[in-house]
Order: structure tokens, then C-alpha cells, then sequence
């Protein structure tokens, strides 16, 4: 949407157009000269701009020239105040200034014969919208409605004209929700003697409102960790599966940063081997909840593929043991317990993201 101030001066400015038509209408009017159209009343407007190549400031010079509008161009002096280098354009015979800067245009018209300000008008749209073009075609025809150079028949009656700083253009739509897959791997370790795998993974994540998101995630390992002393030795790995919320305040931006938690069910294989005698090798196999955090930055390729890297850290509720072997002392089933593991957790990752 194009906005604009001056909706009062627009209205006024198309009433003393139609009051200058009336009087061209009938020549011979006492107190009225019948000045006709010639090549030397063509006006002069003065198009300043922030910096030399302004796009919006080429645009309307473009259009202003097409219709037949002498059009001198200059950019604004740092040092000197807009209100002021907008007088002095005028002072040198300019009939209209216009300000151009980027997104938003600044239009100045002086009095007729006169180099005293009679009407500004300010319009704009947002930086980002992609309707510059849009706003240099407003703002060339607020200019030829001021400037007097739209013929009488194309004016509509005063009472059906809507003030151009109230026109609208179509909304811009809405972003679509983000979804995306990724596949990484790195390490997993635990802490309380587990060591620490290789593992690989999945996650599917997707926008649920805003900067808020779910992810679901699954890790499998790739490697076991083995743990020895002189009674035995154990080899243990871990699967992790579960989700959680996402925030992911800029996630349209090429780099960006995200945190997410949530829970998590592990599955923890332990399978030991005692070397003391009359022990016996035992293998475990524990299922248990866990609590987890991550943090992740990403950094965009091409519009569909991302770099990222992954944080995460948690706690196993209630971590099993690692057992090497079992052993029957006196009718009594003695375990050897090493370590155990999930205590708390940590891994980092690497992989690639695929957003639809």
C-alpha cells in the first residue's frame, strides 16, 4: 500500500485545476490571459535524489520526460537542508521538486508565478514491498494533476475523485510456512564412562506460527564406544528418537540461528565380556526417557539449501549401567558394573538442509 500525507492539499490542488480550466475555457475573459500552449511554457521540474543513481529517482525521470516534462536531475548536498536546496530550485525557475529516496518520494510544487511553496505531498511504500514502479506512476501523476498537464476531459468530477495518497495496490501475500529436512552426523559422548560414537541422522521441522516451530529427530549410531579395565570390557552404542518446539526467529534470512528442546527416548545396547574367572559375559539392552536442548546455526546456499551445524545436550532420566559379566558367588548373582551412561550428553553435527 502506497502511503501518503497532503490528502487536503491534493484535493485543494485538483480544485484550482478545474478552476484554471474553466478560465481556459472561454479566452477574451477580462483579467484572464489567454496564454496558449507553446514549447517555452513546458514546466520544469527539478528531481533530487539521496544518491546520483537512485532507481525510483531514474524511474520517474523516465516517466516525466515521456511525457514531455523538462526534467533537470541533481542529488542532495549533505551539507545544505532539503527545504533549502528545494527553494533554491524553485528560485531558479523550477515548477515542481521532487525528493526521491529509494522507497519514498517528496514532491514540492510552487505557487503559479511564484517560487513560494503552494502544495507538498509526500507518498511511500515499504522498503521491501517491490512497488517502487508503482510509486514513481503515482507520483508522476500527482505531478501532472499539479502542474496542469492532464486534459480536462480525462479529469473525473470533483465529487468521484478519491485523493491519491489514498490509493491502494494489492497486498502483498503472505510468506508460506517454512518445512525442512536435514541429514547430519558427528559425535556422541556421555558422561559417567560411556565414551563417545560416531552417529548419523534425520530431523523434519516446520513452522507452526510465526517464529515458532516443531522438529522431530531420529540419531542411530555409526560406531560403538568400548570400554575395558582387567575385569572384562563392554562395547555400547545408543539410538535416540523424539521432538520437540523450535524458535527460529529469522528463518528466511541467508544466516540464522535457532534453539530448540525437547524429549527424547534412547535405546542403550551394552554388550560385555568378563575375563574373571567364572564370570560370565552380559549384555544389556535399556530403554529409557531423556530431556534434551539444541542450538543450531545455518547458512544458505541457494534458496533451498542450507549449511547447518548442531549442538545438543541432555540427561538420560534414570541412565542404565554398563555390565561386563555376571558372576554366581555363594548362590548370589554378582554384576560388574563399569560406568553408565546418559548421565549427561552431548553431541555435535554437521549437515546439509533441504527447505520446501
Amino acid at each position: 500500500m502506497i502511503r501518503g500525507r497532503g490528502g487536503i492539499q491534493a484535493a485543494v490542488a485538483l480544485l484550482l485545476l478545474a478552476a484554471a480550466g474553466g478560465a481556459r475555457a472561454g479566452p477574451g475573459v477580462p483579467g484572464v490571459p489567454d496564454v496558449p500552449e507553446t514549447p517555452d511554457r513546458t514546466p520544469r521540474v527539478a528531481l533530487l535524489s539521496t544518491v546520483p543513481d537512485d532507481p525510483l529517482a531514474g524511474r520517474i525521470d523516465a516517466e516525466l520526460r515521456a511525457v514531455g516534462v523538462d526534467v533537470s536531475r541533481a542529488a542532495i548536498t549533505p551539507a545544505l537542508g532539503i527545504e533549502e536546496q528545494v527553494r533554491a530550485a524553485l528560485g531558479a525557475g523550477a515548477r515542481a521538486v521532487v525528493v526521491a529516496d529509494g522507497h519514498r518520494t517528496d514532491v514540492w510544487i510552487a505557487q503559479d508565478g511564484s517560487d513560494r511553496i503552494g502544495l507538498r505531498q509526500e507518498l511511500e511504500v515499504d522498503e521491501t514491498s517491490g512497488l517502487q514502479a508503482v510509486l514513481a506512476l503515482r507520483t508522476v501523476e500527482f505531478l501532472r494533476i499539479s502542474l496542469g498537464l492532464v486534459s480536462e476531459p480525462n479529469i473525473a468530477p470533483l465529487a468521484a475523485a478519491k485523493p491519491i495518497a489514498a490509493s491502494t495496490v494489492p497486498p502483498v501475500p503472505e510468506p508460506k510456512r517454512w518445512m525442512t529436512i536435514d541429514a547430519s552426523s558427528g559425535v556422541l559422548a556421555s558422561a559417567g564412562g560411556g565414551g563417545a560414537i560416531a552417529i548419523a541422522g534425520v530431523s523434519l521441522r516446520a513452522q507452526l506460527w510465526k517464529i515458532l516451530g516443531a522438529e522431530l529427530s531420529f540419531y542411530a549410531p555409526l560406531t560403538e564406544a568400548a570400554v575395558t579395565n582387567a575385569d572384562g570390557g563392554a562395547r555400547t552404542s545408543a539410538w535416540l528418537a523424539g521432538g520437540g518446539l523450535v524458535i527460529a526467529p529469522r528463518a528466511d534470512d541467508r544466516a540464522s540461528v535457532e534453539v530448540a528442546a525437547g524429549t527424547l527416548a534412547t535405546l542403550i545396547r551394552s554388550d560385555g565380556g568378563a575375563s574373571v574367572k567364572g564370570a560370565e559375559g552380559f549384555d544389556t539392552l535399556a530403554l529409557r526417557a531423556a530431556l534434551y536442548g539444541r542450538g543450531a546455526a545455518r547458512f544458505r546456499l541457494a534458496p533451498r539449501l542450507s549449511l547447518r551445524l548442531d549442538v545438543i545436550g541432555g540427561t538420560v532420566i534414570n541412565p542404565p549401567g554398563i555390565v561386563f559379566g555376571v558372576a554366581q558367588t555363594n548362590g548370589t548373582t554378582v554384576f560388574t558394573q563399569v560406568a553408565t551412561w546418559g548421565a549427561a550428553f552431548a553431541a555435535g553435527l554437521g549437515g546439509a538442509e533441504l527447505r520446501f
